[in-house]
């Protein structure tokens, strides 16, 4: 499953990946970082042990705002993870998937307390800040997903929609740094529906700091699976 291997590793991009991103908020700046959570979160462990014990199958529900949250725990090496016991969970996992293309994967230590946040856009492209705990809840980690492109995804997401396409929706995006333009970038495809049933696939690379088209294809789309 996608989010487990998030939580254990980064991905490498190139024009089809994630760079892999160094440290880009040093010690020294992490407490700024953490004024600026008004409220550390903090996973529920008795709420969750309730809802399981209430409906062993229980995976998740839809929240006030139409947003949908799920939520897990990864047991202890060697351990049952069924029926759920509170003290055999290595982590407990929420995962949050937004009506605007966002989605939040955050883990929290057996007694809690937050452990990791990771923010993706359309599931996989990497997003924000990606903020690291000790068990005791204090930062000691930030990484900052967006360094290096000034062209943010919020002006690539308004490139979309003079292009009549909505990533929210559809479409892909991914951003690294590029060994043939020498300089980051963002690389985008989508499908545009013709008439007479004809599909044609866009590919754009763009500068990630300018926003200039580097390079602009049509190719034919992928055949689409029965269904």
């Amino acid at each position: 499953m996608l989010w487990l291997l998030v939580l254990a590793c980064s991905c490498q991009q190139t024009e089809s990946g994630q760079v892999k991103q160094q440290d880009t908020i040093p010690n020294k700046k992490i407490k700024t970082v953490q004024e600026k959570e008004p409220q550390k979160r903090k996973f529920d462990v008795d709420n969750y042990e309730k809802r399981m014990i209430a409906n062993p199958d229980y995976e998740g529900r839809t929240l006030a705002d139409g947003s949908y949250l799920s939520e897990y725990y990864i047991p202890k090496p060697n351990v049952d993870a069924e029926p759920f016991n509170r003290k055999a969970a290595e982590l407990f996992v929420e995962r949050i998937e937004h009506k605007d293309g966002f989605n939040e994967l955050i883990s929290y230590y057996n007694n809690g307390n937050i452990h990791e946040y990771n923010k993706f856009f359309s599931i996989e492209l990497e997003v924000g800040i990606w903020k690291y705990y000790d068990e005791k809840g204090n930062l000691t980690k930030a990484v900052d997903k967006d360094l290096g492109y000034k062209f943010t995804l919020s002006n690539v997401i308004a490139f979309g929609k003079k292009n009549d396409v909505d990533f929210h929706q559809d479409g892909n995006l991914q951003r690294g740094f590029s060994g043939r333009f020498k300089k980051n970038v963002w690389t985008i495809t989508w499908i545009e529906d013709l008439p007479a049933g004809d599909r044609v696939q866009h590919v754009c690379i763009l500068d990630g700091n300018s926003g200039d088209v580097l390079e602009r294809q049509k190719r034919s789309a992928p055949i689409r699976k029965a269904s």
